[in-house]
């Protein structure tokens, strides 16, 4: 079961053990919904985080490609003026750099998947909002 699903079961569950308890369900009700409100609120926040991380590390992994490419650039004019050492040293950089990004694509790639997570939690949750504020006013 997906991660979104578990999550609305669980809260549909919540719900009925609530109204099953309450004396007042409108009450309850309402107090669940303040609850959901609040839980939204706390998503949001670590959604926005979890989403600055995403930007921050498919930064890293556009800066390591871009030396890379630079390291090329640099073994291609050393390798032209007959400096071999120096052709030689920037190779060596290029393939240290290209270990990195594997590390940082992987990174970034974790980044984005937890990121579209948060994101389907985020909009279950107020979609889940909707419908309790739908079933109080009908």
């Amino acid at each position: 079961m997906s991660m979104i699903g578990r999550f609305r079961e669980i809260m549909e569950r919540n719900l009925n053990a609530l109204l099953e308890k309450a004396d007042d369900p409108e009450k309850m009700i309402a107090l669940y919904l303040q609850k959901l409100k609040k839980d939204l609120g706390r998503i949001k926040s670590e959604t926005a985080t979890v989403m600055m991380e995403e930007q921050r590390a498919k930064r890293a992994v556009a800066e390591c490609e871009e030396t890379i490419a630079k390291m090329e650039r640099y073994a291609v004019k050393a390798t032209e003026s007959g400096n071999e050492r120096d052709a030689r040293r920037f190779l060596e950089k290029k393939t240290a750099l290209s270990a990195q990004l594997a590390e940082l694509q992987e990174a970034y790639h974790l980044a984005a998947a937890n990121s579209q997570k948060m994101k389907q939690m985020h909009d279950k949750l107020a979609a889940e909002i909707s419908e309790v504020e739908a079933s109080q006013d009908g």
